[in-house]
């Protein structure tokens, strides 16, 4: 998610952030009430974005159960929606609303988030190689998507999950993580060998040159007609 979807944030923007309505959790493909004991086991959550910053609207992304005590997107949500029922919280509560020991409500903010990241940062084995003063909100979205490249996602789901309109998310795909090459030298070497086939044509049609051009508008080389059923990729 975008920090600016679970975080209250500084200045404008677009996109709405969640409210306690956008979560639905599923057993056996029904819908369980969030008021329900044991959501925590349910099969599946549905986040619904209302809005978003490329103009979307109620763009639900669904997740599984992964069965880890901790990374388990339906145990993280379960946990945000009892929070706030026990709050007795509105179904158009917003997600970084929470109660303190007094009973007094407060908002999560973008800036408290990011102190208590980086604290944590400063807590971890520094062999990860990342200053906490390099680590960001955002940070959360591009390891995601890293976390997913490196375990084999396709690129395609990677996009769709994380709802981006464009290629623009390849920039978190970090090609100087040292796990992003794992065994590519050891699939390059697979096929030592490969029999290429001839092309029907004179010339290879992947390259861009007078004689590709030529027999794609069907005149030949001297200008002369040909015919236009000619092999050729580009037609």
């Amino acid at each position: 998610m975008r920090s600016c979807e679970y975080l209250l944030v500084k200045g404008e923007r677009r996109t709405h952030p969640i409210r306690l309505r956008n979560i639905v959790f599923r057993k056996k493909n029904r819908i369980v009430p969030n008021d329900s004991q044991g959501i925590e086991l349910a099969d599946t959550v549905t986040v619904t974005f209302e809005y978003q910053k490329n103009d979307r609207r109620d763009d639900a992304v669904t997740q599984s159960r992964t069965g880890d005590p901790l990374l388990c997107p339906v145990r993280a949500a379960a946990a945000v929606v009892q929070r706030l029922l026990s709050m007795k919280a509105k179904p158009d509560t917003f997600v970084y609303t929470y109660a303190d020991s007094k009973g007094a409500w407060h908002e999560l903010t973008g800036t408290s988030a990011l102190k208590h990241l980086r604290d944590f940062m400063k807590t971890v084995n520094k062999s990860y190689g990342l200053p906490p003063k390099d680590v960001g909100l955002h940070s959360n979205r591009s390891s995601s998507a890293m976390a997913m490249y490196l375990n084999g996602v396709p690129v395609y789901t990677i996009m769709l999950l994380g709802r981006w309109s464009s290629d623009a998310f390849l920039r978190y795909i970090r090609k100087q993580v040292t796990e992003f090459s794992n065994n590519v030298a050891r699939k390059m070497i697979k096929n030592k060998k490969y029999h290429h086939v001839p092309d029907p044509s004179r010339e290879d049609p992947r390259s861009h040159n007078s004689l590709a051009a030529t027999a794609n508008t069907g005149m030949g080389a001297s200008g002369a007609t040909i015919n236009r059923s000619v092999f050729s990729v580009w037609v």
